[in-house]
């Protein structure tokens, strides 16, 4: 085993092990739930990082032509985010108490 196939093994397995963990928050903010808890927020954060991990994962073996469509998996988490309403500047946040 080379080292790239380590490095590859090691963020990969790191990346789903994030993935699986981090997709309850998305399954929270697209069904409404726990919305004023800031957990689901880590939670989607975290199945953020375990694509990008796997992305670079891919990228370091060589596989770029894996890792392109891996960063489609990223959709969910931007539309989980705008769901739960966490991408609102924080003027508007101010404007609710008006």
């Amino acid at each position: 085993m080379t080292n790239r196939e380590l490095v590859f093994v090691l963020l990969s397995g790191i990346g789903l092990l994030a993935m699986s963990i981090g997709a309850f928050g998305l399954l929270d903010a697209f069904h409404q739930r726990n919305r004023a808890v800031r957990r689901v927020d880590w939670l989607i954060a975290l199945y953020a990082l375990g694509v990008a991990l796997n992305i670079a994962g891919h990228t370091v073996l060589g596989r770029w032509y894996v890792a392109a469509p891996l960063a489609l998996m990223l959709v969910p988490a931007e539309l989980a985010m705008r769901r739960r309403g966490s991408f609102r500047r924080r003027d508007e946040r101010l404007n609710d108490f008006r």
